[in-house]
């Protein structure tokens, strides 16, 4: 129609997928233009990998898309671009205090600068562990509490199953620099040191805690027997793959992917739950990752307030309540998870509630006072370094940690 606006969307969603997420944002899409007629939505589904750099170089171009789900780990790089327009401009300085509260959260504060924000996350995203609930029950094996539990709990489930014949692994892990997800060895430093970069922003890893971080890691496959030497190779998506068939009991992952999973496993959907990682000394859980995907407006857009009004629909309450039903996402605003008070306590949906203790009392925001690119890759291409090419652990971590550096301006 004459005058209408079109808004061009980056993400990772595809809205005629058939997955929960894909449905939801469709919904919201329909619902959007039905309620808006002089705006048209034109979603261009990216790789979810490829998306922030590629947004990056076509903001350098002039040619972004209007609305863009900015990785979590390149935040701190679009907000030194100047590639977001703050939301204040456009929808938050209408909102209540009560509004605002709503949403107030370390999620909704994630890449503040000078009182802005620039982003919603959605998809909100937590590194825990996938378990075989059903294994644990039939071998009378309990949610491990401290890393030595947690190897004897694999050792008793890495087996040939007696069902399907397939050699089962009692512990997953993928160290395959392609899409990338944090290993085991980024909560243990973390546990240890708090954080993986000093305080202007430089790789902290290649000391005796990054040492014995790695160490313990790789243990798993030569010493322990509970990790196959296929890790090496082997990336998330695979990782997820094999599990979905049986290969392994546990492995780490986004919760985000719950959903996915359970539609992929030949065994009871159910069966797969979400544990937080173990800790030394058994005493609350070892740190793991936030992540998700900040959704803002671009900078350059000649449709800012066209955007802005969809970013700001995408987390009304009732697309919260699509995002959380349909979508087995987190509920972005408080009053959400007050109203489906009975579906979290659904036995379906315990793992959500597994992922909001974790990101409450046991999560770690990435952050964005400097750039922090790559930094899963590094850590996996040291694991790789240890295991094919021969390299000692401090010489591999040393080495990941000067390309770390050179790359991010540290």
């Amino acid at each position: 129609m004459d005058g209408e606006q079109v808004v061009r969307m980056w993400t990772f969603l595809d809205p005629e997928a058939d997955n929960g997420r894909s449905k939801a944002l469709k919904q919201m899409i329909e619902t959007f233009e039905s309620e808006n007629p002089g705006i048209k939505i034109v979603v261009e589904t990216q790789d979810w990998e490829q998306m922030t750099p590629k947004f990056f170089a076509a903001h350098a171009a002039g040619n972004a898309p209007d609305i863009i789900w900015c990785i979590m780990d390149e935040m701190g790089a679009a907000l030194d671009l100047g590639a977001l327009e703050p939301l204040e401009n456009l929808f938050l300085k209408d909102w209540t205090e009560e509004e605002i509260a709503d949403i107030d959260d370390s999620f909704f504060n994630f890449g503040v600068r000078d009182g802005k924000h620039y982003q919603i996350t959605h998809s909100r995203n937590y590194m825990a562990m996938y378990y075989r609930a059903d294994l644990f029950e039939e071998k009378g094996l309990e949610v491990p509490k401290t890393w030595d539990e947690f190897i004897e709990v694999c050792q008793a489930l890495t087996e040939v199953d007696s069902e399907t014949g397939i050699q089962r692994y009692g512990f997953g892990q993928a160290f395959n620099v392609d899409k990338v997800d944090p290993q085991i060895m980024t909560s243990l430093l973390l546990d240890t040191q708090g954080n993986l970069f000093t305080d202007d922003g430089k790789a902290n890893w290649a000391n005796a805690a990054g040492e014995e971080a790695l160490q313990f890691q790789l243990d798993c496959i030569t010493k322990y027997g509970i990790t196959p030497e296929a890790a090496v190779n082997l990336t998330g998506e695979e990782l997820f793959t094999e599990f979905a068939a049986g290969k392994y009991a546990i492995i780490t992952g986004g919760a985000v992917r719950v959903p996915t999973v359970r539609a992929d496993v030949p065994f009871e959907p159910s069966a797969v739950q979400l544990m937080l990682y173990p800790s030394a000394d058994g005493n609350g859980n070892s740190p793991s990752t936030i992540n998700g995907w900040c959704v803002g407006v671009w900078s350059g857009s000649k449709v800012k307030e066209a955007a802005g009004k969809f970013v700001e629909a995408m987390m009304s309450p009732e697309s919260d309540e699509l995002w959380v039903t349909l979508g087995g996402q987190l509920a972005i605003r408080k009053s959400t998870m007050e109203k489906l008070g009975d579906f979290y306590e659904d036995p379906n949906n315990r793992y959500l509630t597994v992922v909001a203790d974790g990101i409450t009392n046991a999560g770690w925001p990435q952050p964005t006072d400097y750039p922090v690119s790559s930094w899963k890759n590094d850590l996996n291409r040291a694991a790789q370094m240890v295991m094919v090419d021969g390299s000692s652990i401090p010489d591999a971590l040393a080495s990941v940690a000067k390309d770390f550096d050179e790359r991010n301006g540290g």
